[in-house]
Protein backbone atom coordinates (compact mmCIF):
# COMPACT_ATOMS: atom_id res chain seq x y z
CA UNK A 1 0.00 0.00 0.00
CA UNK A 2 1.13 3.34 -0.32
CA UNK A 3 1.22 6.41 1.58
CA UNK A 4 -2.05 7.95 0.07
CA UNK A 5 -3.90 4.54 0.76
CA UNK A 6 -2.95 4.41 4.40
CA UNK A 7 -3.85 8.05 5.25
CA UNK A 8 -7.01 7.76 3.44
CA UNK A 9 -8.17 4.30 5.66
CA UNK A 10 -6.76 5.98 8.72
CA UNK A 11 -8.83 8.88 8.58
CA UNK A 12 -12.08 6.81 7.53
CA UNK A 13 -11.13 4.40 10.32
CA UNK A 14 -10.81 7.38 12.65
CA UNK A 15 -14.35 9.24 11.02
CA UNK A 16 -15.95 5.42 11.25
CA UNK A 17 -14.83 5.35 14.97
CA UNK A 18 -15.83 9.10 16.09
CA UNK A 19 -19.35 8.50 14.59
CA UNK A 20 -20.08 5.60 16.46
CA UNK A 21 -18.94 7.31 19.52
CA UNK A 22 -21.03 10.03 19.56
CA UNK A 23 -24.14 7.51 18.95
CA UNK A 24 -23.36 5.94 21.18
CA UNK A 25 -23.01 8.77 23.44
CA UNK A 26 -26.10 10.21 22.20
CA UNK A 27 -28.38 6.85 22.66
CA UNK A 28 -26.86 6.76 26.43
CA UNK A 29 -27.98 10.10 26.81
CA UNK A 30 -30.92 9.60 25.52
CA UNK A 31 -31.30 6.61 28.03
CA UNK A 32 -30.66 8.43 30.84
CA UNK A 33 -33.06 11.08 30.61
CA UNK A 34 -35.60 9.01 30.01
CA UNK A 35 -34.96 7.16 32.97
CA UNK A 36 -34.83 10.39 34.96
CA UNK A 37 -38.56 10.90 33.15
CA UNK A 38 -39.67 8.04 34.20
CA UNK A 39 -38.04 8.13 37.80
CA UNK A 40 -39.89 11.47 38.44
CA UNK A 41 -43.33 10.35 36.98
CA UNK A 42 -42.46 7.13 39.01
CA UNK A 43 -42.13 9.21 42.35
CA UNK A 44 -45.32 11.61 41.55
CA UNK A 45 -47.69 8.28 40.83
CA UNK A 46 -46.41 7.46 44.44
CA UNK A 47 -47.43 10.97 45.81
CA UNK A 48 -50.78 10.46 44.20
CA UNK A 49 -51.25 6.95 45.44
CA UNK A 50 -50.54 8.46 49.09
CA UNK A 51 -53.48 11.10 48.44
CA UNK A 52 -55.87 8.84 47.38
CA UNK A 53 -55.19 6.22 49.91
CA UNK A 54 -55.53 9.46 52.39
CA UNK A 55 -58.72 10.10 50.61
CA UNK A 56 -60.10 6.80 50.74
CA UNK A 57 -59.40 6.69 54.66
CA UNK A 58 -61.73 9.86 55.09
CA UNK A 59 -64.59 8.92 52.75
CA UNK A 60 -64.27 5.37 54.78
CA UNK A 61 -65.05 7.05 58.10
CA UNK A 62 -67.64 9.39 56.57
CA UNK A 63 -69.46 6.07 55.73
CA UNK A 64 -68.97 4.59 58.94
CA UNK A 65 -70.34 7.29 60.62
CA UNK A 66 -73.18 7.70 58.00
CA UNK A 67 -74.08 4.49 58.47
CA UNK A 68 -75.07 4.87 61.76
CA UNK A 69 -78.83 4.94 62.51
CA UNK A 70 -79.11 7.93 64.09
CA UNK A 71 -77.58 9.73 61.19
CA UNK A 72 -79.82 7.89 58.88
CA UNK A 73 -82.24 8.60 61.27
CA UNK A 74 -81.48 12.42 61.25
CA UNK A 75 -81.43 12.48 57.51
CA UNK A 76 -84.33 11.46 57.09
CA UNK A 77 -86.26 13.75 59.28
CA UNK A 78 -84.81 16.42 57.45
CA UNK A 79 -86.27 14.96 54.11
CA UNK A 80 -89.62 14.32 55.90
CA UNK A 81 -89.61 11.00 57.21
CA UNK A 82 -91.15 10.28 60.90
CA UNK A 83 -92.00 7.51 62.66
CA UNK A 84 -95.36 6.76 63.32
CA UNK A 85 -95.12 7.44 67.17
CA UNK A 86 -92.47 10.79 66.51
CA UNK A 87 -94.17 13.52 67.94
CA UNK A 88 -93.73 16.72 65.11
CA UNK A 89 -92.32 20.18 66.93
CA UNK A 90 -93.98 23.02 64.94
Amino acid sequence: MDEAKKKRLIVSGTITAVLLIVILLSIMVYGLVSIGVENKRHSELIEREAELKELNKEFENTIEERSKRWWIEQRARELGYFYNNDQKLN
